[in-house]
């Protein structure tokens, strides 16, 4: 074995005298390495392993080495990300899920339909100011469980694929005759009227009555307070009165 090695290295030093001729001497310790590091044709090991029972550890092993521990501490860093993730998807999820209602909306429906948000200066209206919703429209296609074809009436334009959160019934407004509810108004107003006087009436009689007795037995009749009742009359908003 001795002398394989011996003429390997007569092979390997002639080319550093040519490249470096002042210095080759100190490359021997190189080809020493490449030799203790090679695996052995009849060993099948390298002669480091056979002799210190492991295999030094080179550049390339140290970066190899790195390269592992790098992608195991990224794998672990990932998967705690993605166990953290999912549990904060089901906490957002909850909290949603308590506010909202399940609705249930069939083809030919009538709803009004959330606008989405606008950017700063697309309108000169500011936002507050902005209707929040557009309508009436119509389901005319289910094509998910949370999911319709939405046409808006007014000028038959399709608004695309809309979630079930973002719709709301839509009621049709019920429509009095404006003469009928204002006879309606008079007439409450004149019975309130009424009575409002006939009481004060009664007020007033039995205040006669008590000042009478009152007279007559100035030292054993007791007369109690009077309420005062006002003449003036509270008339209702119109949005308290029933159409």
């Amino acid at each position: 074995m001795t002398e394989r090695v011996n003429r390997t290295l007569k092979l390997l030093i002639p080319i550093y005298p040519q490249q470096q001729p002042t210095s080759w001497d100190k490359e021997i310790q190189k080809l020493a390495y490449a030799i203790r590091t090679a695996v052995n044709e009849i060993t099948d090991e390298t002669p480091a392993f056979m002799m210190l029972g492991r295999d030094p550890r080179g550049p390339l092993d140290l970066l190899i080495e790195y390269k592992k521990d790098l992608i195991n501490n990224l794998r672990y860093a990932y998967n705690i990300v993605k166990e953290h993730a999912e549990m904060e998807k089901l906490k957002q999820k909850d909290k949603y899920d308590r506010h909202t209602t399940d609705r249930r909306y069939t083809e030919g429906d009538l709803v009004w339909v959330a606008i989405p948000t606008r950017q700063i200066g697309e309108n000169s209206i500011a936002e507050k100011l902005q209707p929040h919703y557009q309508g009436p429209c119509r389901l005319i296609k289910q094509l998910t469980p949370s999911t319709f074809t939405v046409l808006r009436i007014n000028d038959n334009v399709q608004l695309g694929a809309t979630n079930t959160d973002r719709l709301k019934p839509y009621f049709k407004p019920i429509i009095n005759n404006r003469n009928t509810t204002a006879i309606e108004n008079d007439q409450i107003t004149n019975e309130r009227q009424r009575t409002t006087t006939n009481n004060n009436d009664e007020v007033m009689d039995d205040d006669l009555n008590l000042q009478h007795v009152k007279e007559k037995n100035p030292s054993t009749c007791y007369t109690p307070p009077q309420r005062r009742v006002s003449n003036r009359h509270h008339r209702l908003p119109i949005r308290y009165i029933e159409n």
